[in-house]
């Protein structure tokens, strides 16, 4: 760049020289001299012009300081005349200045061309392997929960509008006031029972006495701690471990004192309607049974179930990655026949398209690990089928967790839920089906509405998903407990007493017993 500057400033001295008087013709010979000047870019520069040919340029602001100037413009720059004195930061600038000037301007102009860098791509935030139940909003927010849940009772509207901002079912720490509002409808079967038992009189030691004898163990609540006074491990498995451990989150949980309260609970398949006891289930003609929530809902390990909590994240999981048209449209059910109306239900559904009903064998390991769904696995059909066995079927608040059409038939046990169920068929509000008739006879007829009117299906799969996840989350669990411990201190007719020989629950959960010798 300097160079073709340079070039142009002799050129132009040239021929300024080459046309004054007296001067030759560039390339001739001659022995005038003359000295010619010109200004460029700021800077005054002078030619000798000696016999029509330009043998130096000079720069008058630049000083050599007794040095030829050779050594600053090269060897075409050589002058007779002496430079004015300059400092060398000037004399440096003059040299540059040009140069600099074009450089910047190249680099604008290069900078101005340039696209714009693309903005980065926003990258979705991944799903937490544990999910946050106040991912929605701040759990200070329970000051509004009666504003946000005193809606239309027993509306799935209600739960959904609920939902937006807060997530209530997953808040173990409600007090009884916000309890009745999140989950109105929810304790018919302790108000049931309360009746029940104001008629008899109230509860007596007599009762608790007479039920102990064919239950699981004796319960005490003082000053808001658990006691166990007695304990029968006859039952299979964790069953009253759970159901007490379920007692105790509630109690934990509570931010109101809880009354003294004595009672029996019995773990077992099928209530045993003496005295005065708590069940899993009961039977419209056992009304003296007080029922509480089934072991499941703390965990159910022995089949690999797990607890209700994890369940239902898994489904939840399950759900947001799966569209109700690309589910299974199929009726599935999967379990040992034990009983008459399990093999009824394999013998209809194995005639039709739409049946996928298997027996299982519990003793064959093996074919436990290749069949056996997990409960999230379940969502992946349309149609769930829920079966009673000896007594009620513990799998169906399981499959209350899937957005799938819920098909039973008529129930002959009662959970402490059930009265929550909607079967009808104009209904808005409709959650489960209940085949017709005897048993599964009119099951067919059933299937083939469901499969004909499909957006009616996903309706009622929809409405059961968002109202069960609500009323059988861990807080309606923990609301029910808290309530039926209140009811019962008023049914009581006698003050209960901490024995000397008592086991608290922090030692009976780890030594599996309530008496043991000390070492």
């Amino acid at each position: 760049m300097f160079h073709r500057v340079r070039r142009t400033i002799t050129d132009q001295l040239s021929t300024l020289a080459s046309s004054l008087p007296g001067s030759p013709a560039v390339g001739s010979k001659g022995s005038t001299d003359h000295e010619v000047e010109m200004t460029f870019a700021g800077a005054t520069y002078r030619s000798l012009n000696n016999g029509g040919s330009v043998t130096g340029i000079t720069a008058p602001t630049a000083s050599t300081h007794g040095r030829s100037p050779v050594g600053l413009w090269g060897p075409w720059g050589a002058s007779n005349n002496p430079p004015m004195p300059r400092s060398r930061l000037v004399q440096v600038w003059l040299f540059i200045s040009p140069l600099t000037t074009i450089l910047l301007v190249v680099a604008v102009l290069r900078m101005a061309s340039r696209e714009p860098p693309p903005e980065p791509v926003p990258r979705p935030v991944p799903l937490p392997e544990t999910l946050n139940p106040y991912a929605c909003a701040p759990k200070s927010n329970l000051t509004t929960l009666s504003e946000i849940c005193t809606l239309e009772q027993n509306r799935v509207k209600s739960w959904r509008e609920a939902a937006e901002g807060y997530e209530a079912g997953h808040d173990r720490h409600l007090t009884q006031a916000q309890c009745d509002n999140v989950f109105p409808g929810l304790y018919l079967e302790i108000d049931r029972a309360v009746a029940y038992w104001k008629k008899e009189g109230g509860v007596t030691l007599k009762h608790l006495d007479e039920a102990e004898k064919k239950s699981q163990a004796r319960v005490l609540i003082k000053n808001n701690r658990l006691y166990v006074k007695s304990y029968s491990d006859d039952q299979q498995g964790t069953r009253t471990k759970a159901v007490l451990a379920s007692i105790r989150d509630a109690i934990i949980g509570s931010l109101e004192p809880l009354p003294d309260v004595e009672f029996v609970v019995q773990t077992g398949d099928t209530g045993m309607p003496a005295g005065a006891a708590w069940a899993l289930g009961r039977r419209e003609k056992e009304p003296q049974l007080t029922l509480m929530p089934d072991f499941g809902f703390f965990s159910w390990p022995e089949p690999g179930v797990g607890g209700m909590v994890e369940v239902a994240d898994k489904c939840k999981q399950y759900e947001q990655r799966i569209k109700w048209a690309d589910k299974v449209p199929k009726l599935f059910w999967k379990g040992a026949f034990m009983v008459d109306i399990r093999k009824e239900l394999w013998d209809i559904a194995r005639k039709y398209k739409w049946g996928a009903v298997s027996d299982l064998e519990w003793g064959d390991k093996s074919t436990i690990e290749k069949e056996v769904l997990a409960p999230e696995e379940h969502c992946a059909f349309k149609y769930l089928g829920h079966v009673e066995g000896f007594a009620y079927s513990g799998r169906g608040k399981q499959l209350l967790q899937c957005r799938s059409v819920f098909v039973t038939h008529k129930l002959k046990y009662v959970q402490h839920f059930h009265h929550l169920f909607n079967s009808d068929m104009n209904s808005p509000d409709q959650n489960i089906v209940v085949s017709p008739g005897h048993n599964f006879d009119e099951l067919p007829a059933t299937m083939q509405w469901l499969i004909e009117n499909d957006d009616r299906a996903e309706q009622i799969a929809d409405t059961s998903y968002n109202f069960f996840r609500h009323y059988l989350s861990p807080a309606s669990v923990d609301c029910y407990w808290r309530r039926l411990l209140q009811q019962w201190a008023e049914l009581m007719t006698f003050d209960p007493e901490l024995p000397r020989d008592f086991a608290s629950y922090e030692s009976f959960i780890l030594m599996g017993k309530t008496k043991w010798v000390p070492f």
